[in-house]
């Protein structure tokens, strides 16, 4: 059986902005919901989605100011706690009671408070994610590294701290806006090529435009959350199964920062894969098999 060949595209208005999404595959089949990082789009989803549409249906969304051509939002859109509502609102447009919800990088990162969120994450079937903590789990984690007392487990702590050393400009945002208009296109293609995205990638083809798009404006996700993490779940409170993927080569986030998701996660599986941080885009098919595994696990 095979995928669709396209995903067709649905507008959700919300107060002042609009959301895109995309969607295909049988609507009387579960829900696998996929949400992006930072700086790209729901395109980084498109042909794992079409793959997937074969057994379930598939949907992605633009976080607030994606694509170009809508308004630039106020950084505080870009609180996480207002982007749970945009997943709300996405959920509820696609008329989906539960669902499955697959994460990246900051999609990863939301993704994780909207499953331990009280109410939404009751909706919640499965969850995977790639390459993004939950910020009040992984600041616990760095917290109690970081005052242990050993040696070792302040080292480590310290180097995943270096590691994310790239967030600075961005939450100090006169210095990330003027970073991103100097580096453009070019400075943008870069830095995905770095982390893992493969030259040639249909990803990195977007223009000026969508480029600001995808870096000005959501750049907001780090000064409005970092220094202002969501609540800090309850221990052994997420209860559906929870799938991590590790991506053995991301220069960002470093597979012992994940140290503590045991003491909140009733059932966590572990899947590695050999890439960098898009390592969904270096690594499609792998990818996929493992999406395709643990959902059929779960189902």
């Amino acid at each position: 059986m095979s995928g669709p060949t396209a995903l067709e595209e649905r507008l959700v208005e919300r107060d002042g902005y609009r959301l895109h999404l995309r969607h295909g595959g049988d609507p009387a089949r579960p829900l696998v919901l996929f949400l992006h990082g930072y700086p790209d789009s729901q395109r980084m989803w498109r042909e794992i989605m079409l793959a997937l549409g074969d057994t379930y249906r598939v949907a992605s969304l633009d976080w607030p100011g994606i694509p170009a051509g809508e308004p630039r939002q106020p950084a505080r859109r870009y609180r996480i706690d207002r982007l749970l509502e945009d997943i709300e609102a996405a959920v509820q447009a696609l008329g989906a009671e539960r669902l499955h919800l697959v994460g990246h990088d900051w999609g990863a990162s939301v993704g994780w408070s909207y499953v331990t969120h009280p109410d939404y994450g009751r909706r919640v079937r499965s969850w995977s994610f790639v390459s993004g903590p939950h910020l009040a789990i992984w600041l616990r984690w760095a917290r109690e590294e970081l005052t242990s007392g050993r040696p070792r487990r302040t080292a480590v702590a310290a180097a995943q701290l270096l590691r994310a050393g790239y967030t600075v400009p961005l939450i100090v945002w006169p210095l990330g806006e003027a970073l991103w208009r100097l580096a453009g296109v070019r400075g943008w293609q870069w830095v995905l090529r770095l982390a893992g995205v493969p030259k040639g990638d249909p990803l990195l083809d977007e223009d000026r435009a969508q480029v600001r798009a995808l870096t000005l404006g959501p750049m907001a996700l780090y000064r409005q959350n970092v220094l202002h993490p969501p609540p800090l779940p309850p221990r052994d409170s997420v209860t559906c199964p929870v799938q991590l993927i590790i991506a053995e080569r991301d220069p960002f986030v470093a597979e012992v920062s994940y140290g503590n998701l045991g003491d909140y996660v009733r059932d966590l599986r572990i899947a590695r894969l050999p890439g960098s941080h898009w390592v969904t885009r270096s690594h499609p098919d792998e990818t996929l098999a493992v999406l395709r595994g643990f959902l059929a696990e779960v189902a």
